[in-house]
């Protein structure tokens, strides 16, 4: 019995041991295909850094706009006088489907026929306020309301999705997520634009957003490092100043950045603020001290560093002496971001270009190692390009993959994975409606919607989807002005609103004041960071978004009999004023 035993067990050790042996050759055959994948991706984007000329080299660190929808005289002009990195669209840009794939098509034809790098083109598509994209493109809800979920599946989802989309549609690099932690209430310029007040919500789901994009085909972009959550000054119109220590950043504002970093992010932007206790000197940006020592060694991010755009005022009315194109590359940074064209584009070269004649960039390290850090930043970017699968038949190197097997099947299993992936997320089509569902939350407590009967509610909503799913529930709806002509009606004991604004809750909030013994329920689209005063007969449904998704998706909770979660957020008090809208529009 025990010889059977014996020679049982010495067969199942040489079956697993066959099987793990073969696993770990398996791992290893992978890692090193991998290793020469990297090895020939860096080897090429020196090979190709190298044969550029001084001009080249320059404007490979700049990214430029253009001014409309087609690539017209100016933009050709720009493109052939800064020779830039990368184009950034915006709204005036992308017009429909078609009108946007022709753009960036006729983008990268351009930069072919000029000698050019294919373009990185990028867009800010972080969804509710910013939502460059309109069409071709899946209508999820602004970032706070897919943080307020909870759910990292969820982030993931609308990463992988936005990204996939973007780039069907010619755009390579996003300018999403928003790793800020939105702890302060008066900051006018993040808002929304935050996954959340807390650490672990932005932690966690925005994070997640991030791996999904990284994953659907677009670059994308974590900012605004390191955290532009606590400020009351936007930076597209001031200069926001955080008195905080590095130590204090580690325990909230860089806990996101942190955790995105470890988990393989690779493209950063940075925030223009001031951080007196760590370079009193210079914001961000421009700072060495933040861009280099914190960012690059301490959280060891070895991507690309790209700025938030070099015109907003924080930089242009208080730096603009100083040469910030020049400052951003000493400090780290391997993309100069203008929003612009003309003569700010001839003004970053121009700086750029001298400094680079004048052997500023150059320097020999600790190490006794000749460094060219300028020459350094487009190498990055080159190796980005090449790893993204851009150069393509009209790039300028239509045949480089050919170079390489391991890159070339490497995009090839890339593309079929996410070409599957968005195929089997369309048959529930994007999960969009219940992301936008799960979304909404009420204020000041939880609202059971099974206490809400049609038959004893009136809706005075303006807004016309809203006021179709109401109606598909049973809800009579009638013009906010003939309130004083049913509010003495028995009948009804519920009254709904909607609101964009603090003024419209305001007014409905002194109805309140005046019908004590009726129920009135907003339904708020946009910012909850006003005020919203807490009464008795008084709830707060939020959507934090201004979608068509959204409004639609008010309706539905309010209907669903299913109790509505209290929302976690750090909102205003009453003793707090509402922060200005800053420099972003609260609407589509």
């Amino acid at each position: 019995m025990n010889q059977v035993l014996l020679r049982t067990t010495f067969s199942l050790f040489l079956l697993f041991g066959f099987f793990g042996s073969s696993y770990c050759f398996g791992f290893y055959l992978t890692e090193l295909a991998a290793n020469e994948r990297k090895r020939w991706l860096d080897e090429k984007a020196w090979s190709i850094t190298n044969n550029m000329s001084e001009e080249e080299l320059v404007g490979q660190t700049i990214h430029i706009a253009i001014p409309s929808k087609t690539v017209d005289q100016i933009a050709l002009d720009e493109i052939k006088q800064t020779k830039p990195g990368g184009i950034i669209l915006f709204g005036k840009n992308l017009g429909k489907k078609e009108e946007i794939l022709s753009l960036t098509e006729n983008l990268q034809i351009v930069a072919k026929e000029n000698g050019l790098q294919p373009f990185l083109i990028s867009t800010d598509q972080e969804g509710g306020r910013v939502f460059r994209v309109q069409d071709g493109i899946t209508h999820y809800p602004g970032a706070m309301a897919v943080g307020q979920t909870g759910k990292k599946e969820w982030g993931e989802i609308v990463g992988f999705v936005t990204s996939y989309e973007l780039r069907s549609l010619g755009l390579n690099f996003l300018f999403a997520p928003v790793l800020d932690i939105n702890n302060n209430p008066l900051n006018p310029v993040i808002n929304t634009r935050s996954f959340g007040s807390d650490v672990n919500r932005v932690s966690e789901v925005a994070v997640a957003y991030e791996k999904g994009a990284r994953t659907g085909g677009c670059l994308p972009v974590i900012k605004h490092f390191p955290g532009h959550g606590d400020t009351t000054v936007d930076s597209h119109l001031g200069l926001p100043i955080i008195n905080k220590s590095l130590e204090e950043l580690e325990k909230l504002e860089l806990v996101p950045f942190k955790q995105s970093i470890q988990g393989g992010a690779e493209a950063v932007m940075s925030a223009h603020i001031v951080y007196p206790k760590i370079d009193p000197n210079f914001p961000a940006t421009l700072s060495k001290t933040i861009l280099t020592d914190v960012l690059r060694k301490s959280l060891q991010f070895d991507g690309i560093i790209i700025t938030d755009a070099m015109e907003m005022h924080a930089i242009s009315k208080n730096y603009e002496k100083d040469r910030p194109g020049v400052l951003t590359i000493l400090a780290g940074a391997n993309i100069v971001l203008l929003t612009s064209w003309g003569e700010t584009a001839k003004k970053f070269n121009a700086q750029l270009m001298d400094a680079y004649k004048k052997g500023e960039f150059r320097f020999v390290d600790k190490e006794g190692k000749e460094r060219d850090i300028l020459k350094e930043a487009v190498q990055k970017q080159i190796r980005k390009k090449l790893e993204l699968g851009i150069y393509d038949a009209n790039s300028i190197l239509p045949t480089v993959y050919e170079e390489n097997q391991k890159q070339k099947e490497f995009l090839t299993t890339w593309e079929k994975e996410r070409n599957d992936r968005y195929t089997t997320l369309s048959k529930s089509l994007f999960f969009a409606k219940e992301i936008n569902e799960d979304s909404i939350r009420a204020f000041p407590k939880a609202v059971k919607t099974a206490q809400i009967l049609p038959e004893q509610t009136l809706s005075f909503v303006k807004n016309s989807k809203l006021k179709e799913v109401l109606k598909s529930k049973k809800i009579q709806s009638v013009p906010p002005k003939s309130f004083g002509s049913y509010v003495k009606q028995k009948t009804y004991t519920t009254y709904l609103f909607d609101s964009t604004s603090e003024p419209e809750i305001l007014y409905v909030v002194s109805l309140a004041k005046k019908f004590p013994n009726k129920r009135f329920l907003v339904m708020h689209g946009g910012t909850p960071f006003i005020q919203l005063p807490e009464m008795q007969n008084v709830d707060y449904l939020l959507s934090f978004s201004l979608t068509v998704g959204s409004w639609e998706a008010l309706g539905v909770k309010l209907t669903s009999g299913k109790e509505i979660p209290k929302v976690d957020l750090i909102l205003l008090t009453k003793e707090l004023k509402t922060p200005s809208k800053g420099a972003f529009p609260e609407s589509l």
